[in-house]
């Protein structure tokens, strides 16, 4: 059986299932080259049936999520009306009232809109294209791409972005490939447009920087605002929900959050950006210890879970045995999501758990050397190349690296990375300015996974640091001789390697580990400042020479700049 899975929402993407299997994924962003691309991807449509050599005709279902623009059921109108009873009856002035009203009113003809005319419209358009498409839940797709691609056969899922079908998060019970909901929060109390507004508010673009409000949180001081910002977001233990203190006179759900512009005036920026991480991370503990006072395994999903400090923080709770998020946690991931709940539905059978992320496309030798010999590059084809890497990154040079399939999802996983020595922390200002990124955080560490215990400390289960999706605190090794991939707050967020996971990387680690005794590389990823992560070794040429960077690896060959 092959399933198609679309996602026309930001990242858009596509994948496909094949018997219970995901075999390709990619997100349209990475093929026109236009970050957080939206819309219905059919050029990633072709560029799948291309690279895996199947016809539409031979696909047995298209699926995708949007499920409320099926029906005319609108269940958020109690919601907004008890929203605008509760301001009425709070002491705020009229004028704050009415602002409030005003907004909810909007809000709500806002989501008519998407929901009933825009969303309805674009099913429409895929069912003509597609006349076997199957369409399911938003968030329930979300809990689908994480529970079924975790090891678990019981575990809680919960799910919280900015909104979709309804709600902006929920929290379900899966067992034996059964997904139940048991809690929904909705669209109007959402912490994704909590987080959003801060990131636009501090001049940043929402759904796209929030990791720089990540960073920036760890030179704050979260007490600072925390009488004022404590009014916006709160959990709900009795009704199993997140709410928007609507009535408190500040909290809105959108990311042109007006009501907030006051806090500029009183806190700076680092203040802010730490007290809206204090605050996401006390609302959602909240939650996840109110889900149960044993201990579970929890599953993550939903673009709030591309909050590594956060996973981290989750991670330690006393009630958790483990967690999994999903490497595409975004809306990027509903495509697998959403094929999963078909290929389920249809069969009553389990899909396949993904054991990696490299899941895009890839290019022979021969493609490659018709894009170096375009740019008239100089070139060798060495035996040795994963030593000669680890040599160049020990002489503290910066490494290109493009090999094998691209990876599906927000991290770069050593297929479409940069990788240099993490020796020296000067090397993050170093590298921001030849690739024109202006970042708080640290770059991510790459370890070889025997050393992992070493040099990071209370890992409860090294499958959840395979890829990117948590932080963890540093020992003092990791913190002397790799400072570079080290944050102010002694904590990393590393991907750990072993033969199995990415053989290349493993091998330059390896390489590299003998030349200086420190099994650590740093891995960003390869893009210039606000471009999507290359793809095709075009893309990979002409960011290597914009970048400014002192080596290309494409594949097996070694690349460097003409004099």
């Amino acid at each position: 059986m092959k399933i198609i899975g679309i996602n026309y929402l930001s990242e858009s993407s596509v994948c496909l299932l094949e018997n219970g299997k995901i075999k390709y994924a990619i997100s349209q962003e990475r093929i026109n080259r236009k970050k957080n691309w939206y819309g219905i991807p059919y050029k990633s449509i072709e560029r799948l049936l291309s690279d895996t050599n199947n016809n539409i005709k031979n696909i047995d279902y298209v699926v995708t999520c949007g499920l409320s623009s099926l029906t005319k059921d609108m269940p958020n109108k109690k919601e907004f009306q008890k929203k605008i009873d509760l301001v009425n009856k709070s002491i705020l002035k009229k004028k704050i009232k009415k602002k409030q009203i005003n907004f909810l009113k909007k809000r709500e003809k806002h989501e008519d809109l998407v929901i009933n005319v825009r969303t309805k419209k674009i099913i429409n358009d895929l069912k003509k294209k597609f006349p076997n498409l199957k369409v399911y839940d938003h968030h329930i797709s979300h809990a689908a791409s994480a529970a079924y691609n975790s090891k678990f056969k019981s575990c809680h899922c919960l799910t919280i972005d900015g909104w979709g079908d309804h709600a902006s998060g929920k929290i379900l019970k899966y067992n034996n490939g059964k997904l139940d909901e048991l809690y929904k929060t909705s669209s109007i109390d959402s912490l994704g447009y909590f987080y959003g507004s801060i990131t636009k508010l501090l001049g940043f673009k929402p759904h796209q920087h929030e990791g720089k409000i990540l960073g920036l949180a760890a030179y704050g001081n979260p007490k600072k605002p925390l009488k004022d910002m404590s009014k916006l977001i709160s959990f709900d233990k009795k009704n199993m929900k997140f709410i928007g203190n609507y009535e408190k006179g500040i909290y809105q759900a959108t990311f042109n959050n007006s009501n907030l512009k006051f806090l500029l005036k009183k806190y700076s920026k680092k203040d802010i950006a730490a007290c809206a991480q204090f605050i996401l991370e006390k609302v959602v503990l909240d939650c996840v210890r109110s889900i149960s006072k044993n201990k579970i395994n929890l599953v993550l999903a939903g673009g709030v879970f591309a909050n590594v400090k956060l996973n981290q923080k989750i991670n330690e709770l006393k009630n958790i045995k483990n967690i999994f998020v999903y490497p595409n946690m975004g809306d990027g991931g509903l495509s697998v999501g959403s094929a999963m709940l078909c290929y389920n539905e249809v069969t009553k059978k389990i899909p396949q758990a993904s054991k990696n992320y490299y899941l895009g496309p890839s290019f022979n030798n021969k493609e490659i050397l018709k894009e170096i010999k375009k740019f008239k590059l100089k070139y060798s084809k060495p035996n040795n190349i994963e030593k000669i890497i680890a040599k160049k990154i020990s002489e503290g040079k910066v490494i290109a690296h493009f090999n094998g399939k691209m990876e599906f999802g927000p991290r770069a996983l050593g297929n479409r990375s940069i990788l240099c020595a993490a020796t020296d922390s000067n090397i993050n200002n170093e590298l921001n300015k030849r690739l024109g990124r202006t970042e708080f955080m640290p770059f991510a560490p790459l370890i070889l996974k025997n050393y992992t215990k070493k040099y990071f400390k209370s890992l409860k289960d090294l499958e959840d640091y395979k890829f990117m999706t948590l932080t963890c605190k540093c020992e003092k090794i990791m913190i002397n001789n790799s400072p570079a991939a080290v944050h102010i707050d002694n904590t990393a967020r590393p991907q750990i390697i072993d033969e199995k996971i990415n053989l290349r990387i493993f091998k330059i680690l390896n390489e590299y580990k003998k030349i200086t005794n420190i099994p650590v590389l740093i891995n960003t990823s390869f893009n210039m400042h606000e471009e999507p992560i290359v793809c095709s070794p075009n893309d990979a040429i002409r960011g290597f020479l914009d970048g400014k960077l002192d080596y290309l690896i494409l594949k097996d060959f070694f690349i460097k700049k003409n004099d």
